[in-house]
């Protein structure tokens, strides 16, 4: 009975390991030939002016920390990100007792298209959103300086969402 359990103990151990369980961020769904990727500046047709190209840092910071796609030149990509910033809206949601703003929302939208280069055909299209609150305060250098550290965050959110969009499916 022993020697029963012992070789269905090996069996299940060995379906286990050939399951194809990684942890994350080491693995890839990615076809073998999609490596390396080329990003260029996010258009902007929102309402906020030059927030694209702060979010378009972000996005290629997040691939570069995750470091399983290279971002490189064009010339030398496998793939191709293009992004538009469609959506900004800076929303006032608590207020003190005496009526001055205290909380805010900053939402953004992004649509993007991976387009894999080799076969000239998209390889990854999504509309990606985020969101990011802050306080208000009386100082308004402070409370400008929330509402961009807000944006930073909701940039992160959608790089990192992005990364793992392409990446793992998911």
């Amino acid at each position: 009975m022993k020697q029963i359990s012992f070789k269905l103990l090996i069996v299940v151990t060995l379906f286990l390991n050939g399951c194809g369980y990684h942890l994350l961020g080491t693995g890839s769904t990615l076809p073998k030939h999609l490596k390396t990727i080329f990003i260029p500046v996010f258009t902007n047709s929102s309402t906020q002016p030059e927030i694209h190209r702060q979010l378009t840092s972000s996005v290629i910071n997040s691939f570069v920390t995750d470091g399983r796609v290279k971002v490189v030149q064009n010339s030398k990509s496998d793939m191709v990100l293009t992004g538009d910033l469609f959506y900004y809206e800076l929303k006032t949601v608590s207020f003190n007792s005496n009526n001055f703003a205290t909380g805010h929302i900053v939402k953004l939208a992004v649509n993007v298209e991976v387009t894999d280069k080799a076969n000239n055909k998209p390889y990854l299209k999504q509309t990606l959103r985020a969101e990011w609150n802050y306080k208000a305060t009386s100082d308004i250098v402070g409370t400008e300086s929330a509402r961009l550290a807000a944006l930073e965050q909701a940039y992160r959110v959608l790089g990192n969402r992005l990364v793992s969009l392409l990446i793992n499916q998911f």
